[in-house]
């Protein structure tokens, strides 16, 4: 009886062991941002999915650029967690704060980093798209223009 127990309960526990690959698969995702061909520092580039099958509902990444552009993405549920879920992407980037201001001269403005003004087709209306590989990427670069 103990046998026939253990063996019932060892079925029950192993989804919960991460057995049988519960969950997106997440993959390890960098890349870099340039508008007009320079880099942009301390844009947000937010993925998320649009696949529908399996994954559909799977949380989104983001990651932050540094002084050079670059990123890595981290799942914006778990921020320990880095990478993007495998498929196809919507992409949004953000300017820095301060910088997407109507009005750089604004009273709410002042004192905010102001930088580049990121374009809407970029982020509220964003065209871009990305298809992360099953093997992860490192060449998950934008080249943004802007007027």
């Amino acid at each position: 009886m103990r046998a026939l127990f253990a063996a019932l309960l060892a079925l029950a526990l192993a989804p919960l062991a991460g057995c049988g690959g519960g969950g997106p698969q997440f993959v390890a995702v960098s890349g870099r941002v340039t508008l007009n061909d320079q880099p942009v520092e301390g844009c947000s580039v937010d993925f998320q999915p649009l696949s529908a099958g399996k994954d559909a509902g799977a949380p989104g990444s983001t990651g932050k650029t540094d002084k050079d552009g670059r990123f890595t993405l981290y799942s914006q549920l778990d921020k320990s967690r880095a990478g993007a879920v495998v498929g196809k992407h919507q992409v949004r980037v953000w300017a820095p704060e301060g910088a997407q201001d109507a009005d750089a001269d604004s009273p709410r403005a002042k004192g905010k980093k102001t930088g580049p003004k990121i374009p809407g087709r970029y982020h509220v209306n964003s065209e871009l798209t990305f298809e992360v590989p099953a093997s992860g990427t490192d060449k998950a670069d934008f080249a943004l223009k802007s007027p």
